[in-house]
């Protein structure tokens, strides 16, 4: 449909200065809605449609009149400048005839040619006959140049003058000669955008070049008060240079001052009217709400979505219809060849509440400048959404790249390259020190040094120590040398956090533990948005101090560093510093920070990456709440968002690999662990959850490789040690086991998960006694939790304990009516009591909630009388176990 510029007296009273009563606006509603239905008519037939549906009511009948007979003339004035102005793009046919001809003189102003016309008028190219500058003249067509006309030219003259941007077409003069009133503009000599995706599509390249430059032409428009009203691909030029120019601003207007006060200036159509083009408009403008910035921005999202689709995104047969798409339906699927974080871009564009979209075009421009810049990730740019729906919201900062902090590599391999008298090949990063004057903030530098742990760990292949190991050497240690002792570390690095609201600065200092020398100390300093590009500063600057051989793909991520929130980065190291707690109630309050980061920017990898760690741990028995059939598909659900914005994230494809660990997709488990370990060797986690799927699928040396690596990467941690302990015992190493464990727990005798190890083996090993000692303390310590005193059952029955047993089993029955118990356990319960047909029922119902003990059952019941049974057999096939 071409453009509307509508006129008529069904104008609302609010351009009067009053609220439209519930009447009025149902009237006109009607009033548009019939409009609407009657250009679906071909004009022979309109008439009669009109007469029929305005019967009896004489002011609708003039109303719709009013209104096509505006839409007709609007449809070749508004429309001429978007095909003129390029040259000879456009071939004068019989309807396109020219008005003036060659060496007519319009003022200082002599006709060259003629460039394209329209119902309305016509454009010319010209010179000017003083300055010899070629220009291009837009003209009324003579029987048409009433005062309405003169004024919509004048108009749009004024508008575009105001405006001086390289990428907006400059208005030079306006005038009138012979009673031919004219605009005068820069001469565009190049093809409009519909010409060329009409021929094919852009490339993605291309797309976000033209977009960024739309968006800031914009943005310079709004800046002024001025709003376009009719932006699509029709009326934007790409000049010989590759520049888009924005053309037309002939359905532009004021925006209301500061004050929310309306424009004192003219207008030539109804604030409600439907200005622009159908298919471009915004749902608010069809609904009759004045346009404003944001409906600029809706129309920019379709004009990026036809870029990179070569269609418009609400489509119908006819212009009901695809006013009806616009308002009520979702932009059609983009291809997946656009980049996910483009395609963000857009729909975050067309959300249909002008309050989700884009607040300004030039986030916009940010926001595709961002993702025009990026190499490594695919996906960049705050792009914020709801936790109820798709609406996505962002902020220009956020989306920013930055440019990549060149450290003087040179100077400090000069400098420090004999400091050491060996390679590197264990690096300790002690915690930051919190020097904000602020106790609160400590999981603030807590985070800081993981991050900066993490990325040290992928950035090459030296073993970088874990914080919680570096922490409690720095506690018990008195000298970095002794710390060194303990950790076994060539190197130390110290350092210092200072946080103010929008700065963030990093005291780092690299000491040699053999004497304690400081060898190198540089401080850091960025706006509190810029933090990940801080952390890669000092990453770069350590990697440099200590002549690191830094991989290629690492390399890349270090200079190639997104912009992030203050918020959400702080709500991401809330949520990791409850999550390091590692109990049911911790892993809750990290989910709350969690999803608070990623409601407030969908696209940060390593807050999805954290919620699938957070949902996979819930899904356990030890710290659960819930069945693994509720929480493990949430998991796996944020590990595969993560990998899709940035596919070298160890973390998240650690967490995939727990996923599929826990339902039976051995190959695929292990193959997103063994990717992890490649792009953090240095990560200690994941080298547990491998070691825990080598168990299960009885490869005991390998399962044992892997936790002494983990150990070896985080040797006061009380999960790694933990997990080395488990695994020990299933390797039938079942003293070293319980030596493992009393060792664990000498560092932390409130860990239950140790205590719970613990207390398994010691019945295992027919120490019951102190087994129920220690069952009892994991009863204390969880709260009387149902997997603990399931725990406490099963120690009951295997140290004969029957009654106390089946009492237990009893209360844990009612419990389950009101709370999660988990099967597997029940299970083993009855297999303690000797109740075949129970433990294979349970298991049954174990698998089909899919709990972690299924994924053990091979090395768990190893040379276990129920191995016999068909029915178990049957299991381990269901699983993929035998």
């Amino acid at each position: 449909m071409p453009p509307v510029e509508q006129s008529g007296r069904a104008a609302d009273s609010r351009a009067h200065g009053t609220e439209a009563s519930p009447g009025q606006l149902e009237r006109w509603t009607r009033v548009k809605a019939l409009f609407l239905e009657a250009l679906q008519y071909p004009d022979s037939e309109r008439s009669a449609f009109v007469a029929q549906a305005s019967a009896g009511d004489a002011d609708l009948r003039e109303e719709l009149d009013s209104l096509l007979a505006s839409e007709k003339a609007a449809a070749s004035f508004c429309e001429s400048p978007a095909a003129g102005l390029i040259g000879a793009a456009v071939l004068p046919g019989p309807e396109t005839a020219p008005r003036l001809a060659p060496g007519t003189q319009l003022g200082a102003y002599e006709i060259t040619g003629f460039i394209a016309a329209g119902g309305m008028g016509a454009v010319y190219r010209a010179r000017h006959t003083l300055l010899g500058r070629e220009v291009a003249i837009k003209t009324i067509g003579q029987g048409l140049a009433d005062d309405a006309a003169r004024r919509r030219l004048i108009r749009e003259a004024h508008h575009a003058s105001i405006l001086t941007h390289p990428n907006i077409c400059a208005i030079h003069d306006v005038g009138e000669a012979d009673g031919v009133p004219f605009i005068v503009m820069t001469y565009v000599n190049g093809r409009t955008l519909r010409e060329m995706v009409g021929e094919s599509v852009l490339s993605i390249r291309d797309a976000l070049e033209y977009g960024t430059q739309i968006a800031g032409a914009l943005e310079h428009a709004h800046e002024h008060g001025i709003i376009h009203r009719d932006l699509k691909s029709s009326n934007i030029v790409i000049d010989a240079k590759g520049e888009a120019i924005v053309l037309d601003f002939g359905l532009a207007r004021r925006l209301p001052d500061d004050a929310g006060v309306q424009s004192r200036e003219p207008t030539l159509t109804r604030p409600d009217a439907l200005a622009g083009t159908l298919s471009h408009m915004a749902p608010e403008v069809l609904r009759g709400d004045r346009a404003d910035t944001r409906s600029d921005v809706w129309a920019l999202g379709v004009l990026l979505y036809e870029l990179v689709m070569g269609e418009l995104p609400f489509t119908g047969r006819t212009p009901f219809e695809t006013s009806s798409a616009i308002l009520g339906d979702a932009p059609k699927p983009m291809n997946p060849r656009v980049p996910l974080a483009l395609r963000l871009v857009i729909e975050r564009c067309l959300i249909k509440d002008p309050a989700g979209r884009y607040q300004r075009a030039q986030t916009v421009a940010d926001a595709l400048d961002a993702i025009k810049r990026r190499r490594a990730w695919p996906l960049v740019g705050r792009l914020l959404v709801s936790a109820r729906r798709r609406t996505l919201y962002a902020a220009a900062a956020a989306a920013l790249l930055l440019p990549l902090l060149v450290v003087a590599g040179g100077r400090l391999r000069a400098e420090f390259g004999a400091t050491f008298s060996k390679r590197i090949s264990t690096l300790a990063l002690l915690p930051l020190e919190n020097a904000t004057g602020d106790p609160g903030a400590d999981y603030y530098a807590e985070g800081i040094t993981d991050a900066l742990i993490s990325q040290l760990g992928a950035a090459s292949d030296i073993r970088v120590l874990s914080r919680a190991s570096t922490a409690r050497a720095a506690r018990t240690a008195k000298t970095v040398t002794e710390i060194g002792a303990q950790l076994g570390a060539d190197a130390i690095v110290q350092g210092a956090l200072h946080r103010s609201p929008d700065q963030i600065t990093i005291d780092v200092r690299l000491v040699r533990p053999s004497d304690g020398r400081v060898l190198w100390s540089e401080t850091y300093e960025r706006n509190a948005r810029e933090v990940l590009a801080l952390e890669a500063d000092v990453v770069r600057a350590l990697a440099g101090a200590i002549q690191l051989t830094m991989k290629p793909e690492a390399r890349e991520r270090l200079a190639t560093i997104r912009a992030v929130s203050p918020d959400v980065y702080e709500a991401y190291l809330k949520g990791r510093y409850e999550w390091n707690q590692r109990t049911p109630k911790s892993l809750h309050l990290a989910i709350e920070h969690f999803t608070r980061a990623v409601e407030l920017d969908p696209t940060y990898a390593p807050a999805h990456a954290a919620l699938a760690d957070c949902f996979n741990q819930l899904g356990t028995v030890m710290v659960g709440t819930g069945s693994p059939r509720e929480y493990r598909p949430r998991a796996a659900a944020e590990a595969i968002k993560a990998l899709q914005i940035d596919p070298y994230s160890a973390e998240a494809h650690a967490a995939l690999g727990y996923v599929w660990h826990y339902q039976w997709r051995w190959a695929d488990a292990e193959k997103e662990f063994r990717r992890a370990i490649e792009l953090n060797p240095s990560y200690s986690l994941v080298r547990i959850w491998y070691a825990n799927l080598l168990m299960s699928r009885l490869r005991m040396k390998e399962a044992l490789e892997q936790v002494t690596a983990a150990r070896d990467l985080d040797p006061f941690s009380l999960i790694v040690n933990t997990n080395v302990g488990w695994v020990l015992d299933r390797a039938g190493r079942h003293e070293d086991a319980i030596a493992q464990l009393t060792q664990t727990l000498a560092l932390d005798s409130t860990y239950v998960q140790a205590r719970w190890r613990l207390a398994g083996m010691l019945a295992s090993a027919g120490r019951f006694t102190e087994a129920l000692n220690e069952g009892n303390r994991v009863v204390t310590l969880s709260d009387s939790s149902a997997p603990a005193l399931e725990l406490l059952a099963i120690i009951d029955a295997r140290a004969g304990r029957r009654a106390e047993a089946r009492a237990l089993l009893d209360d844990l029955r009612l419990r389950s009516r009101r709370e999660y118990v988990p099967s597997g356990l029940i299970a083993e319960l009855f297999d303690a009591l000797g109740d075949v047909d129970s433990t294979l029922t349970w298991l049954d119902k174990a698998f089909a909630e899919q709990s972690n003990a299924i994924a053990y059952l091979a090395v768990d019941y190893q040379n276990h009388p129920i191995q016999r049974d068909p029915r178990f057999q049957a299991l381990l096939s269901r699983t993929g176990l035998k």
